[in-house]
Formats: C-alpha cells, structure tokens, sequence
C-alpha cells in the first residue's frame, strides 16, 4: 500500500529547512567582512561569495514566506479562522500576549533605527567581527593605478 503525499510533512520540512538556511546566510553576512573599499578582497565562506550569500538569503526568504502562507492559508485556515472568530465574538479577554508581542515589535524596529541598546551593539559586533575577517591586500602607489 503506498502512502499518498503528505502536505503537513512537505510544509514542515519546507519550513525547517528554509529557516535553517535563513539562519546560516543570516550568521554568516553578519559576520562576514563587507567587501568594499580599496583593496578589499573577494571572501568566500562555505564556497560562496558575499553577494552569493545574499543571494541565497534573499531567496530562502522568499520560499519562507511562501510556505509560511501556504501553511497558514492552505493547511491551517480552519484552526487559525476559528481562532479569530472567536476572539472577535467574545472579544479579548485578555490582550497580554498581543500588546506584548506589539510592543517587542515596535521596540525592535524603533530600537534598530534610532540605533539604541542593545541594537547597536548587536550591529556593532556584527561589524567588528566583519573587520576582524576582513583581508586587505596594498595597494600601489597612486600614479600606478588607472
């Protein structure tokens, strides 16, 4: 008897592995040296370049928040609608877990931007770990470069 496809496996695996890769290219271009500047040096880092990471970031992203749709609008709508229904019949009772995670969200976006602790130093870390990979080559005298 052969199994048919399963779509909450698909989706979990889907989602596990492009959160895993979301999490690998997200360390590394925080910790991987900027690349510009005069006499920078291309790096690679598991085979990839900088731009090559940002890539694959990009469109892990993307298949994240695909199958994050999928997963909710297609697998769960049942669950998550019903859910709604009801905080919307009998109201919220208790809106902690909303005004907090609303909070946290403005909190770390405001912070980032303001560049406030502890988001500057998160940055701020990131960027030295950067400079302290980064392998600078001389550079020849002005009047040789054209």
């Amino acid at each position: 008897m052969k199994k048919s496809f399963s779509w909450r496996i698909f989706i979990s695996l889907g989602l596990f592995l492009s959160f895993f890769m979301l999490l690998v290219s997200g360390v590394i271009l925080y910790i991987g040296p900027s690349g510009r500047g005069p006499g920078a040096v291309v790096w690679h880092m598991i085979g990839l370049t900088k731009p090559e990471w940002q890539n694959q970031h990009i469109i892990f992203g993307f298949a994240f928040s695909l199958i994050t749709l999928f997963h909710l609008f297609a697998i769960n709508w049942k669950a998550f609608f019903a859910y709604l229904q009801t905080k919307f019949r009998e109201g919220v009772k208790g809106p902690g877990e909303l005004l907090v995670i609303v909070f946290l969200f403005l909190l770390f976006g405001i912070g980032t931007y303001f560049k406030v602790q502890p988001f500057s130093g998160i940055l701020e870390l990131g960027k030295s770990i950067s400079k302290s990979l980064e392998v600078k080559t001389p550079q020849p005298p002005a009047m040789l470069r054209r």
